[in-house]
Formats: C-alpha cells, sequence, structure tokens
C-alpha cells in the first residue's frame, strides 16, 4: 500500500528502537512525513539519518514522555516543521524488573506507571489538542500489551499500567469522535525488540505459553499500526488490536 501516507504527517514516541522505530519505517516508505520522538540521542539520530537515506521527510525530537511540557513542545516542532499533524502513535514505555508485589517498591511502581501510562496519557492529551485545534480529524494509537488482558506474574506494575492504557484508549474514543479522531491500542504479546532481548532467558520462558511458538517482530506490529492509523482503517475506534501469536486466546 505504497502511498497511504502521502501528504500526511506521523508523530511516533520511543520511535529510536524497537516497535517505535518500525512504525516510524512503515509509515515513512508509505509516504508519511515522520517526527520521531524519544530519549536515547544517538539512537533517535541514527533512526532520523536511516529514515532520510530511504527518501522520507524525517525529523528527530528529543522528549520525555513523563514531561508534559517537553511532549507539548514536541508536537509544537512537528507542527512547526510540516504545517499539520494526521497521527500519532503513543508507543514509548519501559519494562519492569521482575518482583513479587512484596519486593517491588512504590518507587518502582510509580516509574513504570509514569512512563507506561501517564505517559501516554501526556501524548495523546496533547495531539488531541493539536488535531482538535486543526480541525481535520486524525487517529491516535497507543502500545498496550498482551499482559493487560492476561497477565503473568512479577509484573504488576507493568501490566497494571498497561491496563489503564487499554482502558484510556476506549475512554478517549468515545469523547472524541464528535471531532472525528479515532482511538486505538495495539496489544503485542512477546516483541523481539532491544528491550526483551537485553533480559537473559526472557523471550525462551515467555515463549512457553504462547501457541505459535515464535516471538513476535516488530515489522508485524508496524504493519499493525500503520493501518490503524490510516485512512483505511476509518470506522475503527476504541479497539484494542491484539498481536501475541494466540497467547490471549483463552
Amino acid at each position: 500500500m505504497k502511498g497511504r501516507f502521502d501528504g500526511k504527517v506521523v508523530l511516533v514516541t520511543g520511535g529510536e528502537t524497537g516497535i517505535g522505530r518500525a512504525v516510524a519505517q512503515r509509515c515513512g516508505r508509505e509516504g508519511a512525513a515522520v517526527a520521531v520522538v524519544g530519549l536515547a540521542g544517538d539512537s533517535l539520530q541514527r533512526t532520523e539519518a536511516e529514515l532520510r537515506a530511504d527518501g522520507v521527510q524525517a525529523l528527530a525530537i528529543m522528549a520525555d514522555v513523563r514531561d508534559e511540557a517537553s511532549v507539548e513542545r514536541a508536537v509544537e516542532r512537528t507542527m512547526s516543521e510540516y504545517g499539520r499533524l494526521d497521527a500519532v502513535h503513543a508507543n514509548a514505555g519501559v519494562g519492569q524488573r521482575r518482583a513479587a508485589i512484596v519486593d517491588l517498591t512504590v518507587e518502582e511502581f510509580h516509574e513504570v506507571v509514569a512512563v507506561n501510562l501517564v505517559g501516554v496519557f501526556v501524548t495523546l492529551r496533547a495531539a488531541a489538542r493539536c488535531l482538535i485545534d486543526q480541525g481535520t480529524g486524525g487517529s491516535l494509537l497507543a502500545t498496550g500489551s498482551s499482559t493487560a488482558i492476561r497477565p503473568g506474574t512479577g509484573i504488576v506494575g507493568y501490566a497494571t499500567a498497561k491496563a489503564g492504557v487499554h482502558l484510556l484508549v476506549r475512554s478517549l474514543a468515545l469523547e472524541l469522535a464528535p471531532h472525528g479522531i479515532r482511538v486505538n491500542a495495539i496489544a503485542p504479546g512477546l516483541t523481539r525488540t532491544p528491550l526483551t532481548e537485553g533480559v537473559p532467558g526472557h523471550i525462551e520462558q515467555g515463549l512457553r505459553i504462547v501457541p505459535l511458538g515464535r516471538a513476535i517482530e516488530p515489522a508485524e506490529v508496524a504493519a499493525l499500526a500503520a493501518y490503524a492509523l490510516s485512512d483505511e482503517a476509518a470506522s475503527l475506534t476504541g479497539a484494542i488490536l491484539s498481536l501475541d501469536a494466540g497467547r490471549t486466546a483463552d
């Protein structure tokens, strides 16, 4: 579907690696100008350079999704650079140290919720304000998780934050529908990213409860995300799109 984002501007948080990077690449290949937002400066600049080398209009913006002013500046800079905004993927997130609730500190719980839930709220709020003012409708997407549908043990902070993302998306779908703004979440299962590969044995252990017995590739998530963000999904809103190799099938 080359060209389905022609003339469109897409902003992706957590765009320097993993799922976010794959989404930025997919939308860029299909014609979008892409604002790649993240904290990891070197990786962010590398992603921007790769996109530009492929002929994509790309802009790297440093921002921390825990800081509302930082996110709002990222949206403002995107508007200043491209003159419009059409779609936003609130993807930035962090993992959680696997720990029983009796061992998990309040500080650790706050951190994962601050990034994975509050950061999504801040991003979607800034995007919604922009799209409402622009008056052209648009599409918002958040990265949820299969753990918000079928939780595991030792990840209570992560699963709780992602479950909040799922409900946030459904609530905003109703609230923003009168403005022509669609809001959805994608719920990946065990995905092969630097985050998951950086924990020894994490993927192998996780695959024990995955019916297809395989990890999800970021490009697979990007393909579904691009559809949800595009005009092809004109009636898709309030949906939690599972892509988990069967993990939540039962």
